[in-house]
């Protein structure tokens, strides 16, 4: 029942999120919204962009956030996960499908007009940075307190300040293999 409001009220996108949050925490759309921060505000967030009405109605529960979680993103696919909320900061381009994003990340722009793009199944962990034009592929993990300011390929794992590929994954056998140096 709540899955179809959802849907009907703020499109596939927020039925798709509330399933994603559903199944990773194990509970209800009451706890979610109640216990959960991160969760209620990505509700706010997209019901914002569906309805104008909603924009004005909500604004002020926006201003409530003591996570300091801060989205600013034109496109964003759906499942996304954000973990730990506190001291988040997204403003991209685009973030793709089912992606997870911990707390203290900063996604951002180096300047006016230089913003992050972000494929689908990436996980942002703990601390990291990513800033600028740049593109971060599909099936990406990027390690905690990277700071990524170059384009990622699909199918690798990044760490370090500035971030390397550590690990790529095989094609044929789905592994991750260490990179060489």
């Amino acid at each position: 029942m709540i899955s179809f409001l959802l849907k009907t009220i703020g499109g596939g996108r927020l039925s798709a999120d509330y399933n994603h949050y559903k199944q990773l925490r194990n509970c209800n759309f009451l706890k979610l919204f109640i216990v959960y921060p991160e969760f209620r505000y990505q509700l706010y967030y997209r019901l914002r962009l569906h309805s104008p009405f909603l924009r004005i109605l909500l604004k002020p529960l926006q201003l409530i956030n003591p996570l300091n979680l801060y989205i600013h993103c034109s496109d964003i696919g759906e499942g996304l996960f954000i973990e730990h909320g506190f001291s988040t900061i997204i403003a991209c381009k685009h973030i793709g499908r089912n992606c997870w994003i911990n707390q203290q990340v900063t996604i951002g722009f180096s300047d006016k007009t230089h913003s992050p793009y972000i494929g689908d199944n990436v996980g942002i962990k703990a601390g990291a940075k990513v800033i600028g034009r740049v593109t971060i592929g599909d099936d990406v993990i990027i390690g905690a307190n990277a700071v990524v300011v170059k384009d990622v390929p699909s199918h690798s794992i990044v760490a370090g300040v500035p971030a390397r590929v550590i690990k790529t994954r095989n094609s044929i056998t789905e592994k991750w293999v260490k990179v060489k140096e």
